[in-house]
């Protein structure tokens, strides 16, 4: 059997992959992870008792826009990654939310006198956020993980952590509608631990789930 032979006859075994398979399946498993973190949420958590407060106040308003930002940046980023060679755009868009976010701590800092700036950091709930966004996000981060085996990352860690990145950053969204903490010195450094947690933890799992 000459080479070209031996060519055709492998592509003659191949079974064509069907447009838009890795998207539609990240998509789903998005749905269903948040699906079941808004369940978990719902359960466990249950809205702040004023959440009318959030919508009148540029602070907490940015407390759950800027992680549901991270989200929505991360979610191409992580399709990009999960191809070969895979580029996206919006992973530059990403610093921009630490921007914003140092502007909205800096003027707290300006605003806030110098003695009450230890309790807004330390706040009442440290350590609940710092479960809680892990474990709101863990629902989520599994099911992109099952969804991303579909396609082929060449940096499997660099594609878990941004699923990570993805997770966690939707699962802040839904958690700061339960936090009582109003300050973004509070969030800002609190929430960020936890949503580095997170994608560090993806990075492992991609390393191990993501390998091919």
């Amino acid at each position: 059997m000459n080479t070209n032979d031996l060519i055709a006859s492998l592509g003659a075994d191949m079974t064509p992959v069907r447009p838009g398979l890795l998207t539609n399946g990240v998509m789903l498993g998005l749905a269903g992870g948040t699906a079941l973190t808004a369940v978990l949420f719902a359960l466990l958590w249950g809205v702040r008792s004023d959440p009318a407060a959030i919508y009148g106040n540029l602070p907490l308003l940015a407390k759950t826009l800027l992680p549901l930002a991270l989200g929505a940046i991360a979610l191409p980023w992580m399709l990009a990654q999960a191809r070969p060679a895979g580029q996206s755009r919006t992973r530059h868009a990403v610093w921009a939310l630490p921007a914003v976010l140092a502007l909205l701590v800096a003027a707290t800092l300006l605003t806030t006198p110098g003695p009450s700036w230890s309790m807004a950091l330390q706040g009442k709930s440290i350590m609940t956020c710092l479960v809680s966004i892990p474990v709101l996000s863990a629902p989520i981060l599994a099911a992109l993980l099952v969804a991303l085996r579909r396609g082929a990352p060449e940096h499997p860690m660099r594609c878990g952590m941004v699923a990570g990145l993805t997770a966690a950053g939707f699962a802040a969204a839904i958690y700061s509608l339960y936090c009582i903490e109003n300050s973004p010195l509070f969030y800002g450094t609190w929430y960020t631990l936890a949503i580095l947690g997170v994608a560090g933890v993806g990075a492992i799992a991609g390393r191990f789930a993501l390998k091919w």
